[in-house]
């Protein structure tokens, strides 16, 4: 079966945030029947060597896998090729007992990595398979994945000293437009998302929605949808896990496709600003660590949209500084 291509994801100097889940890391298809001579799957792995491994089926149903070291290992060992080669991959799979290890493609990064490095010693490097919502399969390389959970620790580690660059931008009257990159920047860093928007209250923020292309107006239908009333009433964040099993959701269509949902205000003291919109295609729940660096950050934006929109006093604004979250 010829592979499918999937766009490459360059860790860590190509693309600079971390995806929402593992079904987004770059990732191969490569499959075969049981039935297939191992001469062919030999010749192909070694046309390929970013390839992992080879996915086993059996009619329609994924059968087994066996991974690239653990294939060449054993065609290497003594009697390897004359035993194996032009005889069915199955009988090569059964002689090694490999076996396969599923993980769902809207599982975090950091569980994933979890999940890998708690296998058995002898299992550890071999590939994830993943199971995407449409039944297809695709392996992981256990390089990747470690990559980018390197990635996501990075940019953990360093969230003390955006916040600091952050605080430093207001404090500098600097361009909202600017500010906002730099907020929206550590947020996909640390609460990964494929889309989101700043909902502002209409009439105070009217000059305020030409400082960026994510800043909108809470305008109808939205302004009087019960969750975006909920937040305004309460002040509280709303995460929806799974929008399509949400008869509250009826109507959030207008801010696009989107599987979870999380709302949050952004408030200036007991004054709603707006909400800041967050939304994953992935049926990938936003974590409670994800969820609270977002809060943070809405302060900030709190921030930057008064400082912006009117001349916030000093002592306010430090204020509203000191409650910002801190590890």
């Amino acid at each position: 079966m010829k592979p499918k291509p999937r766009a490459i994801f360059v860790l860590p100097t190509g693309q600079k945030y971390p995806p929402v889940s593992v079904g987004e890391l770059p990732s191969h298809n490569y499959q075969v029947s049981t039935e297939t001579i191992t001469e062919d799957v030999s010749s192909h792995l070694e046309s390929h060597p970013e390839i992992p491994g080879v996915i086993l089926v059996s009619g329609d149903k994924i059968h087994s896998m066996i991974p690239r070291a653990k294939m060449f290992e054993r065609l290497g060992h003594r009697y390897g090729v004359e035993l194996f080669l032009r005889k069915p991959i199955i009988e090569l799979q059964e002689t090694l007992g490999t076996t396969i290890f599923k993980i769902s493609s809207n599982t975090r990064i950091n569980t994933a990595a979890n999940i890998a490095i708690g296998r058995q010693a002898k299992n550890i490097y071999d590939p994830l398979v993943m199971e995407y919502n449409d039944g297809s399969f695709r392996q992981l390389d256990m390089h990747v994945l470690l990559m980018a959970q390197s990635m996501v620790m990075e940019n953990m580690n360093n969230i003390i000293s955006s916040m600091n660059r952050i605080e430093q931008s207001i404090k500098a009257d600097i361009p909202l437009d600017t500010s906002l990159d730099m907020i929206i920047d550590a947020i996909k860093r640390t609460t990964p998302y494929h889309h989101a928007s700043i909902l502002l209250k209409p009439s105070r923020w009217v000059e305020t929605f030409s400082h960026h292309d994510l800043l909108h107006e809470l305008s109808e239908p939205l302004n009087n949808h019960p969750l975006i009333k909920s937040i305004c009433d309460t002040g509280n964040y709303i995460h929806i896990e799974d929008t399509k099993l949400a008869p509250s959701w009826k109507g959030m269509e207008v801010i696009g496709k989107t599987n979870v949902w999380m709302g949050l205000p952004i408030a200036s003291g007991r004054n709603l600003d707006g909400i800041l919109s967050l939304g994953r295609t992935t049926n990938t729940p936003f974590s409670k660590n994800e969820i609270d660096m977002a809060k943070t950050f809405c302060e900030f934006l709190s921030i930057g949209i008064n400082r912006t929109a009117e001349n916030y006093e000093e002592d306010h604004y430090v204020n509203m500084i000191k409650r910002k979250f801190i590890f």
